[in-house]
Formats: C-alpha cells, sequence, structure tokens
C-alpha cells in the first residue's frame, strides 16, 4: 500500500499565538495574518474509514445488517470498514461486558453470525472497493478465556496498574516467545480464512513493538498492502510498520474550539505537533469523536448540535490526515453511547446529516488533487476559520463557522469578487467582500 502525506505543515508557534492575540483585538470583519505552507503538490488522501459500533445495528444477525449498509458507506465515502471486536467477550464474575474483553481469538460472537457470513461481509466489502479491518486485542484476554487455565504462565505474573484499572482482564506475557507466536497465528487466522484487510490495534502501546514489527512484517508478508492502525500516539509504532496513529490531540483541540474552551490556534498547534513527528510515507487518523470518546461525553457536549459536528468533522477532514467517521455520526446522534451495551439506531431511513456528510465527503475525494497543493490557513474571526488550497490551476477554500451564532464575515481580498463554483450545492457563484454564515454552517468555493 502506497499512502501519500495529505498535509505536514511547518507552522510556527509564536505565529500562530499572534493569530490568536490578533483576532481578539480586532473588529468584526478584520482578516488574520494567514499561515502558508509549500508543499510538493500531488493526491492527497482518500481514505476515509467507518467505525462500526456492531452493537448500533442489530442484535441478531449483525453481520448481515452491516452488510446491507455497505452501499450507504460508500455513498458517504467510505472506502475502510473497521469492525470493532468480533470475537466472543468474558462472561466470568470479573466480566463487565466490554466486547474489548476476549474470551477466544479464534471465534466470532454468535449474535453477530458466522464464519460464512463474515466472509460474505467482507467480500461485498471488497466488491464496493472497501478493505476491512478487525479491532485486535492484543495485550490482555478475559479471565475465562481458556489460555488461563491451559497455560497460566503466558500471564503476567502480577496485577499491573493496567489490570488494578481494568479488573475484567488479565495481562499477557510477551517475554514469552510462545505468547508472541500464538497471538501471531490468531492473527493470521483472520486474514487467511475471512480474507481481513488489516487491524486496527486496541491499547498498542501495551505490548511490546518488537512483537508489532514480527507480526506486520508476516501479515505483510501474507498481504502486502494490509493497513495497521495503533491506538496510540508514541511514534516509535510507525518503525514498527504501523501506517497510522491516533490523533488525540487534535480531537481534544477541535473539541475545545467548538465547545469554547479552545482556540483555533490551538488546533493548529496539536496538527503541527502531531504532524512533525510523523514520517512522510504515514499519516494519522482524524476524527471528531470515537467509541472512547462517545461512551462518556456524546457529541452534544462539544458541537451541540448535528450541524455542529459536521463543521467540526469539514474542518477535520479538510486540514489533514485520514478521517473517521464513528457510526451514529452520520444519524446525528448528539447522545453517549455505551458500547457495551446494544442501542439499536435506525440506519435505513435517510436524514439531513447523512445527506450533508454524503455531499461532504463527494467533494473531499473530488479534490484530492488540491489538497496536495500548497496550503493556507487562516481566521476571518475569532469563530470563522478557513483552509486554503491551491496549485498551478485552481483555489479552493473552505470556510467553517465554528460557532453556534450566525457570522458577518470579510473575505480575504484576493477572493472578493471571484466567480467560483459553490461546491457543495454546485451552484456558480460571484463571492461578495462580506458574506454571512448561519450557525456552524460552511462553504467550500473553487475557482
Amino acid at each position: 500500500m502506497k499512502m501519500k502525506k495529505s498535509n505536514k505543515i511547518s507552522t510556527f508557534v509564536l505565529s500562530t499565538l499572534f493569530l490568536c492575540i490578533f483576532t481578539a483585538c480586532q473588529p468584526e470583519y478584520s482578516v488574520l495574518p494567514p499561515v502558508p505552507e509549500q508543499k510538493p503538490i500531488t493526491d492527497a488522501n482518500q481514505m476515509v474509514i467507518y467505525e462500526c459500533n456492531e452493537r448500533l445495528f442489530a442484535e441478531t444477525e449483525t453481520f448481515k445488517a452491516i452488510e446491507a449498509y455497505i452501499p450507504t458507506l460508500v455513498d458517504m465515502g467510505v472506502n475502510v470498514l473497521w469492525l470493532m471486536p468480533i470475537h466472543p467477550i468474558g462472561a466470568d464474575s470479573k466480566a463487565v461486558g466490554s466486547p474489548y474483553c476476549v474470551k477466544d481469538y479464534t471465534a466470532i460472537n454468535p449474535a453477530f453470525g458466522t464464519m460464512d457470513d463474515l466472509k460474505h461481509l467482507v467480500n461485498t466489502a471488497h466488491e464496493h472497493q472497501m478493505r476491512v479491518m478487525l479491532d485486535w486485542i492484543a495485550n490482555h484476554t478475559s479471565w475465562d478465556n481458556r489460555w488461563v487455565t491451559a497455560h497460566p504462565d503466558w500471564y503476567q505474573p502480577a496485577q499491573t496498574a493496567d489490570e488494578k484499572q481494568w479488573a475484567d482482564v488479565t495481562f499477557l506475557n510477551y517475554d514469552m516467545q510462545v505468547v508472541c507466536d500464538t497471538m501471531q497465528a490468531c492473527m493470521l487466522y483472520w486474514v487467511n480464512e475471512a480474507g481481513i484487510d488489516g487491524f486496527r490495534c486496541d491499547y498498542a502501546q501495551g505490548v511490546p513493538l518488537p512483537f508489532w514489527k514480527s507480526t506486520i512484517s508476516a501479515i505483510r508478508a501474507k498481504k502486502s498492502d494490509a493497513l495497521m492502525l495503533a491506538e496510540t500516539s508514541d511514534v516509535a509504532h510507525y518503525d514498527a510498520g504501523f501506517d497510522l496513529l491516533y490523533s488525540w490531540s487534535y480531537m481534544y483541540a477541535v473539541e475545545g474550539l467548538y465547545s469554547g474552551s479552545g482556540t483555533f490556534g490551538s488546533l493548529l498547534s496539536a496538527h503541527t505537533s502531531e504532524y512533525n513527528s510523523t514520517p512522510e510515507d504515514k499519516d494519522r487518523m482524524r476524527y471528531v469523536t470515537t467509541h472512547d470518546e462517545s461512551a462518556t461525553a456524546g457529541p452534544g457536549t462539544f458541537y451541540h448540535s448535528p450541524q455542529g459536528e459536521l463543521s467540526a468533522f469539514c474542518l477535520t477532514a479538510f486540514l489533514s490526515g485520514m478521517p473517521m467517521i464513528y457510526s451514529s455520526q452520520e444519524l446525528g446522534n448528539m447522545n453517549a453511547i455505551n458500547f457495551f451495551n446494544y442501542n439499536i439506531m435506525d440506519f435505513k431511513a435517510e436524514n439531513d446529516t447523512r445527506t450533508a456528510l454524503k455531499q461532504l465527503m463527494k467533494v473531499y475525494h473530488e479534490t484530492a488533487h488540491l489538497r496536495g497543493g500548497s496550503r493556507i490557513t487562516g481566521s476571518l474571526n475569532t469563530k470563522v476559520h478557513y483552509i486554503e488550497y491551491s496549485d498551478e490551476q485552481e483555489t479552493m477554500i473552505v470556510i467553517c463557522n465554528t460557532s453556534g451564532k450566525k457570522q458577518d464575515v470579510k473575505l480575504p481580498m484576493k477572493h472578493q469578487g471571484h466567480e467560483m463554483s459553490d461546491l457543495l450545492t454546485g451552484a456558480p457563484v460571484s463571492l461578495e467582500t462580506i458574506i454571512t454564515l448561519a450557525p456552524y454552517e460552511y462553504k467550500i468555493y473553487k475557482h
């Protein structure tokens, strides 16, 4: 697999701080100094990941319900399907119902379906040019996993701090080669038997890097373009072979921006810090919520409305990285979701949020050539921010209102009076000096 760096900027912290201070002192229509970036012109990332929480789709025959949703995911621009843990979960006295408490690494939760159902799902995804990743929990098992009694020496002899925090699981001992070999064999089982295209590796830093390096090499010997995502911000995992790491700092920054506790400057600082440590041939997964975040604080906590979350996702997707959509995000869900439990939602009915998301991601894919060009980021006031891309022939500007109030802002002078295309509607538009944005509205123009 060849992945192209979407956007690695070299912004300046002092410039960002100046931008934030300057914002607070300016009148309503002031245009703030932009932050330019020069980089090679090439097609940018076009990968879109969908984190699928099976417990939102159906209580039985879940794989079939998810398979039926694949055409809709394609319309949303998704080309990577990440299935949250599919294994049977622990059911002993310490178990709390977590899908990250694995009882058997080579079995399927019977409520989800059979191996044939999974294969059919994977094959349907492949027919739609979509890859499938499994969520993999390598560092701990449930207490009623058969290894606990059959191979007690495979486990750490004393409770770790993590084990005290997560009492429903017990931690494996990777100092033993047999543990490394067995876990690797379990991962390869799904590649060989079900055609899985890669793994999202839970709590990746809880497993030694040599294991990941050996195992990723073994997986790529079977599937050269296997996609490997590590749930960590530790950049050493890139050297172990992972393609993608998490972007926790960015997520907290975008939450802060939309909740009013942060600034665009702090978001750019988080973005720059993450990409300054990201190698050219690697990338970051970017998101505005995840199953973990949504479990403790629903999207409404930060984004206030489905339109607010759409605005945050627009800013996130067009800034950089590989965007991830968490299932229920496209439904406009604003509530917390306990992913231990079933919370069946109506994914069949069309809704305004998903329609808007489809439209947004269509533009995302169609503008990859521009997103690979030079970039400028800036602010039109303290609430409205923009990202501008250009190559030798075209220019695109993405403008996001990050507030729940209407904003009147003055466009950068070079765009005033230009005949442009509104990429979200397809309509031609002549840009005025001042434009009005509804609460959390975003605009994408091109000329």
